[in-house]
């Protein structure tokens, strides 16, 4: 009887080049959350599949979060076979993968992002799964040079990007905001962002809008801040 592994490889054609592809998938059966952190960073008991999210074609270099591979724009594509593919040299990222694999990966989808010019949203989110993999490395400088990296596109998102045709709502977005900012130890920045999250749930119109779990959090998050803001206030005097 053959052993069923955790993951396996799976033929796509890569939006690009035209080209069959492989990319790895991790089987759901294997996967067994542990916890979420604060920012929806996952834990996983064995496999984690966060490190096979980012997707390589080997042939052109193009990279995608595998949630939007194959949403790319006619003027992305022409992007990357420009700037990318003619100075690419091929490699695999099929099968078994570190966090160092996991990492080239992910960077080769962020380089791809700046070719293209993509929407910041997309900037956050690859971004913030850097500072994942660093953390479950135990790299906290670098962690938390991504997690600035994730806080400051965030920003934009809420700002610059009209949300209401992406996957992200706005209440969502201010939450992340506020968590990153909080792990950043932007206190008073971290505390505008709840309460400006809170204040919306008061009104009726607004409050149905907001998934009751982001409203949960946003709420725990205040008082933890506002303990840490006494803990500092008490050692201060």
């Amino acid at each position: 009887m053959t052993e069923i592994k955790p993951f396996y490889d799976s033929e796509i054609t890569c939006p690009v080049c035209d080209k069959t592809i492989k990319v790895t998938k991790v089987r759901s059966k294997f996967v067994r959350l542990l916890k979420h952190d604060e920012d929806f960073c996952p834990h996983y008991e064995t496999i984690n599949p966060v490190l096979y999210e980012a997707w390589v074609c080997n042939f052109c270099g193009y990279a995608a979060h595998n949630s939007v591979y194959e949403h790319i724009t006619t003027a992305g594509r022409k992007a990357v076979l420009e700037k990318i593919t003619p100075n690419w040299t091929s490699r695999e990222f099929t099968g078994e993968r570190n966090y160092e694999k996991a990492l080239e990966a992910f960077k080769l989808v962020l380089y791809n992002l700046q070719v293209r010019e993509a929407p910041y949203s997309e900037f956050a989110k690859i971004c913030l799964r850097i500072a994942w993999i660093y953390r479950y490395m135990g790299n906290q400088g670098e962690e938390e040079r991504f997690l600035k990296y994730a806080y400051d596109y965030y920003k934009k998102v809420y700002t610059r990007e009209n949300l209401k045709d992406s996957s992200m709502d706005e209440y969502t977005c201010m939450y992340m905001i506020g968590v990153l900012a909080k792990k950043l130890n932007l206190i008073s920045e971290a505390k505008l962002w709840f309460s400006r999250l809170i204040s919306f749930s008061i009104d009726p119109r607004e409050k149905d809008k907001i998934k009751p779990f982001i409203l949960e959090n946003a709420r725990e998050q205040i008082q933890l801040l506002k303990n840490v803001i006494n803990d500092e206030e008490e050692k201060s005097e």
